[in-house]
């Protein structure tokens, strides 16, 4: 026993498991890059279709037509160096979902562990929903990449000057990449402000706020001034939604056109209405759309533990990035827009998958802190009752 606990003590293994984990998180990107490329690459485009015809007609940073900016912008810029648009599409899709596997890496370690770090990015890497939106070059995999910056830098345990500007740029080109995001920018802000109730943290969220503010605000003033509304592509799709929800793809013979605003869409049911669509959306979310987007199904028993861990080490910061991301999804919910499965799209739940698998990182690596931690109590206990025995 005394062998066996002294082996124990000498055992680095943050550094093995770590070294381990790291060659399986590079080994499942390259793959993942590498089958997405071969497998989707005629996949018809969806959200991305006209994204090329905004990038050819748009003449600087904000004219891209009604879509938000920053991803006809990055392929105005491939297109610009003479990519062919749709490759480029693509190829940026890719490289934005390497980013985030990457990013994953960086925003976890610090405060949650290098184990919990890179398992999370090894089941992001190996998910087979995101290769497909990435190779779709989805809008929400742009935004959820600036988002977790965001969460980042908000969430810092100490927060200055700094860290705000950051993450008030970061919010910024969240939003530019997808509007709705700023629905989990004030979430983030707020929670994570509740959760600390400083003063300093008060002054951080709104500098912060305010900054994202700054950046999107050409954008919206552009939609006003062509549009004549703030929030003109938003709202139209908005209606779309509504017509959806309430005509399904049959005829749209007679359906109402034109924008509509969030209050008007939220409650296009009446009050009770809106509340019923929320609580079926969150239960369709957790009963069906979470699991199929976590994808590993025998993962559910860490990410239990990982909430668990969240909330007993009081790492709640997680917590708060999965309501951020989960709580703006639940009013589309419960729409049939997926004739064949009912519900809405798996890319509106990338946000939330990014939380889903931070969380089973992190149950991964306490429930590995506490069988190291059993084993060594036993090995000293028995090392104990041995040496006892000797001596009598």
């Amino acid at each position: 026993m005394e062998k066996l606990l002294e082996a124990l003590n000498k055992f680095n293994r943050d550094s093995v498991f770590a070294g381990a984990l790291s060659v399986l998180v590079a080994a499942a990107l390259l793959y993942s890059l590498a089958a997405s490329w071969k497998v989707y690459r005629h996949e018809p485009f969806r959200e991305a279709a006209s994204r090329s015809l905004l990038a050819v007609h748009s003449s600087w940073f904000y004219d891209s037509g009604i879509a938000e900016p920053l991803p006809v912008f990055a392929l105005k810029l491939a297109m610009a160096a003479g990519a062919d648009p749709d490759a480029a599409v693509r190829a940026e899709g890719l490289a934005v979902f390497a980013a985030v596997v990457l990013l994953t890496i960086f925003v976890l370690r610090a405060r949650f562990g290098w184990q919990c770090a890179l398992l999370a990015a090894l089941f992001l890497a190996a998910n087979p929903l995101l290769c497909f939106y990435a190779m779709q070059g989805g809008s929400h995999l742009y935004s959820l990449f600036f988002l977790l910056l965001f969460w980042h830098y908000t969430a810092a345990p100490e927060p200055s000057r700094r860290t705000a500007l950051l993450a008030g740029l970061y919010g910024g080109l969240a939003c530019l990449s997808r509007l709705d995001a700023a629905w989990a920018l004030l979430l983030i802000a707020g929670l994570s402000w509740a959760s600390r109730r400083s003063a300093a943290g008060l002054k951080s969220a709104a500098l912060t706020l305010g900054l994202s503010l700054l950046l999107v605000l050409p954008y919206v003033v552009y939609q006003r001034a062509k549009y004549g509304n703030f929030l003109y592509a938003q709202e139209l799709s908005l209606r779309r939604w509504a017509n959806i929800d309430k005509y399904a793809y049959g005829s749209w013979d007679g359906a109402p056109v034109g924008p509509l605003s969030v209050t008007a869409f939220v409650f296009r049911d009446g009050a009770a209405g809106a509340a019923r669509g929320v609580f079926a959306g969150l239960g369709r979310s957790l009963a069906y759309e979470l699991p199929k987007v976590l994808y590993y199904k025998w993962v559910s028993v860490f990410l239990f533990l990982g909430i668990y861990a969240a909330f007993v080490l009081k790492k709640d910061s997680l917590l708060i990035f999965l309501a951020a991301a989960l709580l703006p999804v639940l009013p589309l919910a419960d729409i049939k827009q997926v004739p064949a499965s009912g519900g809405i799209e798996f890319r509106y739940y990338l946000c939330s998958l990014w939380a889903l698998c931070a969380l089973v990182g992190l149950g991964f690596q306490e429930t590995l802190a506490w069988f190291e931690g059993g084993l060594q109590k036993w090995a000293a206990e028995k090392t104990a009752a041995s040496g006892r025995g000797g001596k009598e």
